[in-house]
């Protein structure tokens, strides 16, 4: 056998997160050559599903790889994982699970030798009667599967996006009228989370609900009342909004964050004279207001000139530096974890968050590795500014720019962490000091709004201050208490009238390279030697071609485009590449050199969250403008019914080739018109882009 079965075995998960796609396509082809593969593939010609279902999930949720997989492992994956991840529409599609994976696990077993391979596949054989059983058990289910499975059985077309919506608003009038009497809650006391649905986590992120890590064990019970909470906060915003309507305007989103924001926003915002005083004669330096501008220069010189290896997925620190950089900042925290993240430690993860929204750093690819470095225009403006200036551009990087996208929290909706600190610091205040008990779980309450990064941010900033703990064995940052420092609420309510005055809405929403002066007028009487601000150069604009692999499931295509070229003209040779028809509309999404999310649509397409004047649309965006580097990945979605999702990666940039010389001939008058690109490769037979259906006539 030619395939490295192991290859996966003792990497990381950012490591084998950009090899498991094409590991599964290989296993399973692998798998097809063999005689067992052949046998079964005569009996279910369109197999596959559930090997791949099965090796994704098993790595995603369990971290298990094939060669070193037992028997329990396989259990928890068939009775646990894949119940409670994966939605089916009727028992009959399971028919083909069992005899797949047991097929599969036997071809393991004789070519691989995998150890434990025969004792799975006789305990896969001896669930053929369970299965689908398990797959429709609202017990096995977890909140997010029974959300779509009562759906179902109240007669919506839960593959509709217009079908969820209402049920959605149906669920959420029966949660409020009866949160104890809800048939979504498993009876176990606690329960791995899984992900919900994208309109049940956008209803949520909506009321700054941030929910526990997918495969953590939760308390339904306990996670609901946080829900309802949250909901008690936004009542007024649940009988506003219609979850049918399709109108997604500026003006929708800035009444969203109003709702979301009335009960601090309703507040006396007035500053006293002895907040005045405070604010006038604030020395502002690395010894005072707070550990903000010492950690965060410690944080730079961390990265220094070389920059830093960092994670290919969400393009975060290593464990070894993670632990190094702790020790290097003013107050080092103490956790208790054997693989923590970035987000264990949490002051961390908020300067990260500083370093992304200001645009100091840009990640680079490096052979096959990608890299934190610092980006030179910027830092070199960076080191003009006062101390005045800096406390005040992070300050505006954090509460204004600041969003969950740029640490890799792609459901964080469209909330920034500048909504959730505002929101939350009512909730800070009312008590002059929140003391918790001795385990680590009484902070949960901060856990999801404003999140514990952020409560680290205010501590960096001199807003409030925090006595920390032993952590629990196994465990991370433990927080004893905080309690508000006299410049906290004087800095918020500034911040809280910006948005006011604003309305809600920031220029660097729509172009983050506007400079940093949107927090400048109201602070500017209290600061006034905030004067210079940080101002983000445009990228350059590279008319050289650009070499993209565009990949759709197996097939993929290799696509050379000029960058005068637009991203209309590159979907054209997308669809043209497919043989599709281009009579629907699409988009491009990618993101930016900030971490944060870009939408482009069709010009015909609806505006999103923004109004269409604030919209970017493909035939205006150039190829040459798009902040990618070598590496960088965007998704291309054509036909927002049926979406076809393909992943488009630019391979490398490369200087135009000069056309052929030649002088006109008698014949030949007119040079033909240039082409901005071409197909250079075609990987694989296109798709129908209708298939036929049994049903159609």
């Amino acid at each position: 056998m030619t395939f490295d079965i192991r290859q996966l075995d003792g990497l990381d998960y950012d490591e084998v997160e950009p090899l498991l796609e094409d590991y599964i396509i290989d296993v399973i082809n692998e798998f097809l050559e063999t005689e067992i593969g052949n046998t079964h593939a005569t009996q279910y010609p369109e197999g596959g599903f559930w090997i791949g279902t099965f090796i994704e999930m098993a790595y995603n949720y369990g971290e298990f790889t094939l060669p070193k997989m037992t028997k329990g492992d396989v259990q928890i994956v068939m009775e646990n994982i894949i119940p409670r991840k994966l939605t089916l529409l009727d028992p009959s599609e399971a028919e083909d699970a069992i005899p797949e994976l047991v097929a599969f696990w036997t071809f393991l077993k004789q070519e691989y030798k995998l150890r434990s391979a025969g004792a799975i596949a006789k305990y896969l054989t001896s669930i053929q009667d369970k299965f689908a059983g398990w797959m429709f058990d609202p017990a096995r289910g977890g909140i997010a599967k029974n959300f779509m499975m009562q759906g179902m059985q109240a007669g919506y077309d839960m593959t509709n996006q217009s079908d969820v919506e209402v049920f959605q608003a149906e669920y959420n009038q029966r949660i409020q009228a009866d949160p104890q009497n809800n048939s979504l809650i498993p009876t176990e006391p606690t329960v791995p989370m899984t992900a919900p649905p994208p309109d049940v986590q956008q209803f949520l992120d909506l009321m700054g609900v941030e929910l526990p890590e997918v495969g953590e064990q939760v308390n339904p019970a306990e996670l609901l009342n946080k829900i309802m909470d949250a909901a008690d906060q936004m009542a007024d915003l649940l009988d506003a909004t219609d979850p049918t309507s399709n109108k997604r305007s500026g003006n929708m989103l800035r009444s969203l964050r109003t709702d979301l924001m009335s009960a601090s926003l309703d507040e006396d915002l007035s500053l006293s004279e002895q907040d005045i005083t405070l604010l006038k004669t604030l020395t502002i330096n690395e010894n005072h207001s707070g550990t903000i501008l010492k950690d965060f220069q410690t944080l730079l010189d961390f990265i220094g000139p070389a920059g830093r290896a960092v994670s290919g997925k969400r393009q975060q620190f290593s464990i070894k530096d993670l632990a190094e950089l702790n020790q290097q900042l003013s107050t080092p925290i103490d956790i208790d974890l054997k693989r923590p993240a970035q987000k264990s430690y949490p002051p961390i993860h908020g300067l990260y968050l500083l370093l992304r929204a200001t645009g100091i750093v840009k990640t680079e690819a490096q052979g096959k590795k990608q890299y934190l470095v610092l980006n030179p225009p910027v830092y070199d403006l960076w080191q003009q500014l006062n101390p005045t200036e800096r406390y005040c551009t992070l300050l505006e990087a954090w509460l204004i720019r600041g969003h969950g996208e740029m640490l890799g929290e792609e459901r964080r909706g469209h909330l920034t962490e500048g909504n959730r600190c505002i929101q939350s610091w009512y909730k800070i205040v009312e008590k002059k000091k929140h003391t918790f008990n001795q385990k680590r779980s009484a902070q949960d309450s901060f856990n999801y709004y404003p999140g514990i990064h952020n409560l680290a941010l205010m501590e960096m900033f001199g807003l409030l201050n925090i006595t920390t703990g032993k952590p629990e064995a196994g465990k991370g940052w433990r927080i004893k208490s905080i309690e508000a420092l006299p410049l906290g609420t004087p800095i918020i309510n500034l911040v809280k009238n910006a948005y006011l005055e604003n309305d809600m809405s920031w220029p660097s929403e729509v172009d983050p390279s506007v400079p940093y002066d949107e927090l400048q007028d109201t602070f500017q009487p209290y600061f006034p030697e905030w004067q210079k601000t940080l101002v983000l150069p445009s990228s350059e604009f590279r008319t050289d071609r650009h070499i993209f692999k565009v990949s759709l499931g197996k097939i993929w295509r290799r696509i050379a485009v000029s960058g005068e070229a637009t991203l209309a003209d590159l979907s054209a040779y997308i669809l043209s590449s497919v043989e599709f028809d281009s009579d629907h509309l699409d988009s491009f999404t990618y993101t930016n050199e900030m971490g944060r999310k870009v939408e482009v649509l069709h010009p015909y397409a609806d505006g999103g969250f923004f109004s269409a004047e604030e919209s970017l649309h493909t035939d205006e965006v150039k190829i040459g403008s798009l902040p990618l580097s070598e590496g960088s990945v965007m998704e291309y979605l054509f036909d927002f019914g049926d979406c076809w999702r393909f992943q488009v990666q630019l391979e490398k940039i490369e200087p135009a080739p000069n056309p052929t010389q030649s002088k006109p001939t008698k014949k030949k008058a007119k040079r033909k018109k240039a082409t901005v690109g071409e197909i250079l490769e075609v990987h694989g037979e296109s798709p129908e882009q209708y298939p036929a259906h049994e049903d159609e006539w």
